[in-house]
């Protein structure tokens, strides 16, 4: 009973720091720096992981790209263009498990009548 007990604690210990460990070295995350030239920066990857970032917009981009010594890492894309109501998803997919995924849709306001961009018209009302 006693060596079940020791064998229960020692791999409860073992999945807690395996659990902090992976903690330790935190959520990938993606984000844009500007948008011309398109710059993607990755922070939260595995040091020295080898990531495949892709840019889905009007066209489909893809680099490869090393994260450094604290996981993270900007690559620029020429010839992408995201216009100001333009959506975008970035993704970025480590060689170690780590990955993270970024969705833009903006809103803007849909074009009125015969192209004109009044949102409410109004309604005009008749005296007699």
């Amino acid at each position: 009973m006693i060596k079940l007990a020791a064998l229960c604690t020692a791999i409860a210990t073992m999945v807690l720091v395996a659990t902090a460990a992976y903690a330790a070295v935190g959520t990938a995350r993606v984000g844009v720096m500007q948008t011309s030239p398109f710059t993607v920066r990755g922070t939260g990857f595995r040091a020295h992981e080898r990531v495949a970032v892709t840019v889905y917009a009007k066209t489909t981009r893809m680099k490869a790209v090393t994260a450094g010594v604290r996981g993270g890492f900007t690559t620029a894309f020429s010839g992408v263009t995201i216009g100001r109501c333009d959506g975008y998803v970035i993704r970025a997919k480590g060689n170690r498990g780590s990955i993270a995924f970024l969705k833009v849709r903006p809103e803007c306001p849909q074009p009125g009548p015969s192209g004109s961009d009044v949102l409410f018209p109004v309604a005009s009302s008749a005296h007699a």
